[in-house]
């Protein structure tokens, strides 16, 4: 009889604080999938893409849970189980970056137009903000979507100064900063935001050519930097296939795994190096 109550107790204890801990797991996996969804809506909203991102991330969830299982049923090894888990945890991050990549790059190379439009317009008597509100009905894509947001807030009644903070905010960038503070500026003390404007479309113009003939000089460094970095990983898949039983014990001991760690940590020291000197900022 005691020892029935002992195992009813036993029983009964176990499966309190297996529930505390399902409990406390739940609560902490959707407050996490919770910022990661107001994280991710907040980056999609900058460039004017809206969805679902709490669909999305059940759906990346469940990725992240049949791929590996795919893998494994299809007698893949643990270092391919492995790897693909860690490109789907970084695909995310690297997508949203690259896409922000491309939107502000169509950005600046679409300004020093615009800013020959507006400087125009204002020489022909108009505002700046019909001036803007011209050249955004002649934008399409980015450009035109962030100063026709800048047009919008201005009409339901934040000032000049707000919306262009609010402007420089989203973009991020260097050139847009420049013409905000140009704008910014002849608004406070005055002068003539016109003659302004068309020089900074020259000189964002001329940066940019600048930029492109760097980026050409120094294209070759950074694919010999993606080349030196790869390449030692890819002579050890080679050797994999080849020589299975040379290369089996560095996935199959301890000493193995360290000397996989060592050279990975390595080879991307190096990258990062070689990528700091061939990225020249003007």
């Amino acid at each position: 009889m005691t020892l029935s109550i002992l195992l009813f107790c036993m029983f009964l204890g176990v499966t309190v604080v297996a529930y505390i801990m399902i409990s406390a797991s739940t609560e902490v996996f959707e407050s996490a999938s919770e910022k990661v969804a107001t994280q991710t809506d907040s980056q999609l909203r900058k460039m004017f893409l809206f969805a679902n991102t709490k669909k999305l991330l059940v759906l990346y969830v469940l990725m992240l849970v049949i791929v590996p299982i795919a893998l494994f049923l299809l007698n893949q090894s643990i270092v391919v189980i492995v790897i693909a888990v860690v490109l789907m945890l970084m695909a995310p991050r690297f997508i949203l970056n690259s896409m922000a990549k491309r939107r502000k790059a169509a950005i600046n190379k679409a300004l020093p137009d615009a800013l020959a439009q507006v400087a125009g317009a204002m020489r022909a008597g108009a505002t700046f903000s019909s001036a803007l509100q011209s050249m955004v009905e002649e934008q399409k894509g980015p450009l035109g979507q962030e100063f026709g947001l800048l047009l919008r807030e201005q009409r339901l009644g934040a000032r000049l100064e707000h919306a262009l903070d609010n402007l420089g905010e989203r973009i991020q960038s260097e050139e847009v900063d420049l013409v905000i503070s140009a704008a910014l500026i002849a608004q406070e003390v005055g002068g003539n935001l016109a003659e302004i404007l068309q020089r900074l479309s020259v000189t964002i113009r001329r940066k940019m050519e600048m930029e492109g003939k760097i980026k050409a000089l120094t294209s070759q460094g950074v694919l010999q930097g993606y080349v030196v970095t790869a390449l030692p990983f890819f002579i050890l898949i080679a050797l994999t296939f080849i020589e299975p039983d040379a290369t089996g014990p560095m996935f199959s001991s301890v000493l193995g795994w360290a000397f996989l760690l060592v050279i990975g940590i390595l080879q991307l020291i190096g990258g990062m190096m070689i990528r700091k000197i061939v990225n020249i900022d003007i």
